[in-house]
Formats: C-alpha cells, structure tokens, sequence
C-alpha cells in the first residue's frame, strides 16, 4: 500500500473523523491523531487528538451505512415467473372443481393454490368447463351426485379422489386417473378417459409424446400407464447383478428390475433397431389380458429345452438371477414369431444378449449345448432335496455340504423340522400328481364335513383343479359363508371333525392371517391303494372371498401380471383386497395402503382392473416355469402382527427326525 509523507494532508474520501484507539509499540505514537486510512492526520484536519487509551482496537463511534441515491439502489430480486408452456404448467389442461365435503376446507384450498400454480383453472362450482371433479378418498360415487346436484355426470368430466392430484403433484406430472376414478352409477369403468395430457416440449431429443387418444381402451390405457410409471417405481437402489467373476460361463449376468417387469407382462420392449423408442407398447400384451387357451407355438423348442436344463441347474443352486436370466431368454423365444436360424437373428431378439445368442448358436449348429454336459454333479441331489416339502434350496444346499447324498442319509443323519419329516415321510406321495378324479372327492369330503357344521357354508376346490387342469399337485379348498360372520369359529370345528374321520393325517402349519385362517396339512381318501395327499383349507370372510378366490386359483404367473397391472393404476392387489389410494416410495415400498374397493366377486375385480373377464381355464399362464401357485407360506410376505405362524422356508433345525 502506498504510505504518504509526514505532514501531507489526508485528501482521500476513505478518511473519515473516526478515531482509532490502537495499542501501538511506540507510546510517542500516541500523541497522534490516526485517521481511519492509517497515516497521520495534517493539522486542521477534521477530527481533533484525544488521549488514547491501549485498551486494543475498539471503534469510537458507530459505523454508518453510506445512504445511496435513488440511482444507485439495487431492485429487489423478483420471483422468476415460469415461462408458458414450461415444466410447472402441466395441469394446464386441467380446470378442476374440488368437493370439500370430507376433506375439509383447509385441505381443498391446499389443492386450489397447487393447481393454479401448475397452470391449471380451479372453478368455484361446477361448470360445464370443468374437466375434473375432485373429491375425498373413500366418497362413492352415489353420494358425490347428490352433494353436486347432479342427475348424471357428464361423460366429459373425470370423478377422481384427491389421491389422484396428489400423486400428480408428487410427481410433478400429469398422470391417468386410471385406478383414481370413482364408480359412478349407470356409468362404466369403462369409459374412456378425456385427453387431457400434454404433450411435452421437444427441447430434448428423448422427449415422448405423452398424449393418448380418446379411442384406447382400458388396455391401451394400462400399457401407457406401464410405460410412464414403472421407472419411477424402480428408482432406489441399483439393481442386483450377478458379476461375471462370479461364474465360470461369462453368461448374460445382469438381471434388472425391468426383466422382471418383461417376464409378468410377457414381452419385452423392443430395441432401438425395431422402430421409434416413442413408439407406444402394442395393446393387450398383459399376460392376464390374453386367454391361456390362445397360446402360441413354440417355434423354439429344441433351444428352449435345453436352456430350461441350465435354468433349472442355477435355481437349485441358488444362483437366482441367472436362473432369471435364461428365463427371460426362454420366454422371449416361446414368443417369436419363427424358428430362430442363425445368431444375428437371436442378437436381435429383445431379451438375449450376445454370450445367450452364441450359445443358440451352438445349438442350431450341433444340436447340443456343451455345458450340459458340465453341470455340476451337485445339481441333481439338490433338486431331491428340495423336493422334500418345508426344505428350501439353502437348506438342500445346507445338507449337501454337510456330506448327504442320499433321501436315507437325511432320513437318518440330518436335523429336520417336525415339515421337513412329515414331507421326507411322504416324499414320493407328494411328488406324485394326483388325477383330476381324486381331487374332487376331496373337496367332496371337506364339504360335507362343513356342512354337516351348517348347511350355509360355501366350499370351492381351487388352484389347478378350479383351472380344470387333468392333473393336480395339491387341493386348495376354500370356505367361507355369504352372511359374513358365521364363518367365524367354524376353523377348528371343522379341523377337529376331519381329524376324527382319519381323514387328516398329518399337519403341518395352521396360521391366521389378518381376517384369514389357513391350514396346510395332509390327507388320505379311504380306501385300499389310497396316497397321501396335500390339503390347504382356508376360511376367509365373505367380503374378501372374491379376492382370495382369484389368488388361490393361479396360476402364478397370471397373479403377478395382475397384481403389476393393479400397481401401475395404483392399487394394491392382495388374496384379501383390491386397495386403492395407495401411497408408494422410492422403489415401489408401500408408505400407505390406501382403503380396500368392493369387490364382492372375481368380476368385479376385472372390471376395476379394467380387464375383460377370463374364465378360470383361460388363466392356467406357465411363464414361471409350471402351473403351481406360489405357496404364501413357503414363500411368505412380510410377517404379520396378529396371529401366529412359523415359516416353512429354511427353517432351523429343531431336532432329530423320528
């Protein structure tokens, strides 16, 4: 910093008559007066010497802002108003009116504010502008009509609940109302819904048109709403993947959520070199959409027998990815349109990689896949282990490196669960399918027993045997009764009469789910040459017959397309309810479970889902490999809080086997 010399007057403007009391190391510095710059003051110069006390550096007087002219104040800064057109003008083509009856008026004035700000018009009665009439979750449609004063709701304007803009808020988009619409009398869910999406600006080049016609139906409707909704359910953490170092094959190791998405809906999304990306998926390709007496021909069988082999070699040894990798390359070669002949043609179809291809191509050349003959020699024991029922492919796994090779060995060396002995008991009986014939009597048998407790109760044979397969594995038999309370108490009584009879034999687990009591255990028709056979019996009250029977029919590849579809409508489908209104996370983790809708039947459940109904024989879909329903307790959801069970997958070894 340049100094001045002694004595010069301080002319700058820094310089001001505040005095600095500074403790200098000089005390003849002192008698000086300091201006504010540093430098000695001139004589005459404003601000006249005072003794100065060394008590450190202290201001004098209080620091004044500097007062700036009218030309020199700085605006204040102003919200950025977003441009028209822009990402918060997407309710723009929305004019809503929000019912506040139920959800108070607080809660109605919330939504007010969102939608004006997202570009969208509010009314303050119902017009015939109005697009979207919003109303409270749990409001039926009966009782909207009588507070709007309506006869009749116009087939221009949506009944949606509050759910509906909540979720597009959330997610900052405009979405269908399919799974928010509200029954309206003389009105189907069928409707079609008003065009009402935008589409959005091309600024960038992966931009989709998001705007669906009036003509789809709900079909059309629930593919586009596959499209939009499930890479906001798959968002959390990265999918699994099975590294290549992991095996010896160098196979396609990466399974994505997207594949599992791909096999319940049963096809793929076609790859950049079959046409447009905004393309919009084909109508229908829901498997529960499709009837099973309309399957296709295997053009491919000769490849997919052999690719089944390895996926069967990788489940059993718990390498479940890759197991679930040659499945979506099994199903995408059942459903091609012609035999597969070279290994350009299997790179192209959607589903198969590279190393999947080059392995068809081994095939179409010899006829003959080299890696079968490299399975490890551990494969076939662990499938006759966890075939025996209550084991699970650890356990299998479990007693093989403990040294068992053999049925005998288990029988006589390994812990086993009181299952786990009753399935060893009766291992070939199990495996066994039993004909169409014996299952009826069965179910014949749990009937009059039933009632024979009282006459009103209601027994269905379900599972394979309701989808009129020739052949079973086990009986589902469902109780319940149509008054709704007198299935109540009726569990036990009718457990205890079929144990008196001989009939049951065995038992396995008893479990009360929710409002649902389930049994699994083993029966014997009398009579010589009779086998041992798997029974489940549940009673469930007569408001979620309709749900379960759905459920326990199968199969399950058709139940999880279901249960996906019903997701991306948001809902919830359950063996007990068809919920909507409900609340997802990051990841598809239910945050709220919404409320259960009415669906006293199976067809009701269809027509929510917007589905045509499909007999039970048209449901009997393999895409998991077989026709059995997966078992709710071999296979358990989150436990739960009532009631008790114990699971039967891998469960620890409580003693020796008798």
């Amino acid at each position: 910093m340049a100094t001045r010399a002694p004595g010069t007057a301080c002319l700058t403007r820094k310089c001001s008559p505040r005095l600095l009391e500074i403790r200098p190391s000089n005390p003849e510095v002192l008698a000086s007066p300091i201006s504010c710059c540093g430098s000695p003051c001139a004589p005459g110069a404003r601000g006249t010497p005072r003794p100065m006390l060394p008590a450190g550096i202290v201001k004098a007087f209080p620091k004044r802002k500097k007062a700036r002219d009218g030309a020199e104040q700085v605006p204040p800064k102003m919200q950025k108003e977003p441009e028209a057109g822009g990402p918060e003008d997407w309710l723009a083509s929305v004019t809503a009116y929000v019912l506040p009856a139920g959800m108070g008026r607080a809660r109605a004035e919330i939504f007010h504010k969102h939608i004006v700000q997202r570009g969208g018009r509010v009314c303050s009665q119902p017009s015939p502008e109005v697009t979207h009439i919003i109303v409270n979750e749990g409001m039926d449609g009966g009782r909207a009509l009588r507070l709007l004063r309506l006869a009749a709701l116009p087939p221009s304007v949506r009944l949606v609940t509050a759910a509906w803009l909540s979720t597009c808020i959330s997610e900052r988009k405009l979405l269908s109302t399919a799974g928010y619409d509200v029954l309206v009398p003389g009105r189907s869910l069928d409707a079609p819904e008003r065009q009402t999406c935008q589409k959005p600006p091309l600024g960038n080049g992966d931009a989709q048109p998001q705007a669906r016609s009036e003509a789809l139906g709900p079909e059309a409707e629930a593919q586009a709403d596959t499209s939009e909704q499930l890479p906001a359910q798959e968002a959390g953490p990265p999918a699994q993947r099975v590294s290549e170092d992991e095996g010896s094959d160098g196979e396609e190791p990466s399974v994505t959520p997207a594949d599992l998405e791909a096999l319940i809906l049963g096809h793929y999304p076609p790859t950049p070199s079959e046409g447009s990306a905004a393309a919009p998926p084909p109508v229908g390709k829901w498997v529960c959409a499709q009837s099973s007496h309309t399957k296709k021909e295997n053009h491919n069988q000769c490849i997919t027998e052999k690719l089944e082999v390895l996926a069967k070699a990788y489940s059993v040894q718990g390498d479940k990815w890759r197991a679930l990798g040659y499945a979506k390359a099994i199903n995408a070669l059942k459903s091609y349109h012609k035999p597969v002949t070279s290994y350009e043609e299997a790179c192209k179809i959607p589903g198969i990689g590279k190393r999947m291809a080059e392995k068809i191509q081994e095939i179409l050349a010899s006829g003959h896949l080299r890696k079968l003959d490299h399975i490890s020699e551990s494969v076939p024991v662990l499938e006759v282990f966890s075939n025996i029922w209550g084991a699970g492919v650890k356990t299998a796994q479990m007693w093989y490196q403990q040294g068992f090779r053999t049925l005998d060995e288990i029988r006589t060396k390994a812990s086993l669960t009181s299952q786990q002995a009753v399935g060893l008991k009766h291992y070939e009986d199990f495996l066994e399918r039993m004909p169409r014939a014996e299952a009826a009597e069965i179910e014949q048998r749990v009937r009059e027993a039933a009632q024979a407790l009282d006459p009103g109760l209601v027994c269905v044979a379900c599972g394979s045997y309701r989808r009129g397969k020739p052949s079973c594995g086990d009986v589902d038999v469902l109780v319940t009764h149509p008054d709704g309370h007198s299935h109540r108490g009726i569990f036990a009584k009718l457990l205890n009469s079929l144990r008196r009879s001989g009939f049951l034999t065995d038992d396995l687990v008893s479990q009360e789910d929710g409002s649902q009591k389930k049994y699994l255990g083993v029966c014997r028709l009398p009579g010589p040459g009779r086998h041992h056979r798997r029974l489940d019996i549940i009673v469930v009250p007569y408001a979620e017959f309709g749900c379960a029977l759905l459920y326990f029919t199968g199969s399950a590849h058709f139940n999880r397309s279901m249960r996906a579809l019903a997701k991306t409508k948001g809902m919830s489908l359950s063996e007990h309810a068809l919920s909507t209104a409900v609340v997802r996370g990051p990841g598809g983790t239910k945050l709220a479970p919404g409320f259960a809708l009415p669906t006293p039947t199976e067809r009701d459940v269809f027509a929510v889902l917007g589905l045509p109904y499909r007999e039970p024989p048209e449901r009997d879909c393999a895409g998991d490999g077989g026709d059995r329903r997966p078992d709710p307790f071999l296979h358990p959801r989150p436990p739960v809080t009532s009631g008790c069970s114990r699971p039967l997958a891998d469960p620890q070894p409580i003693g020796p086997a008798l």
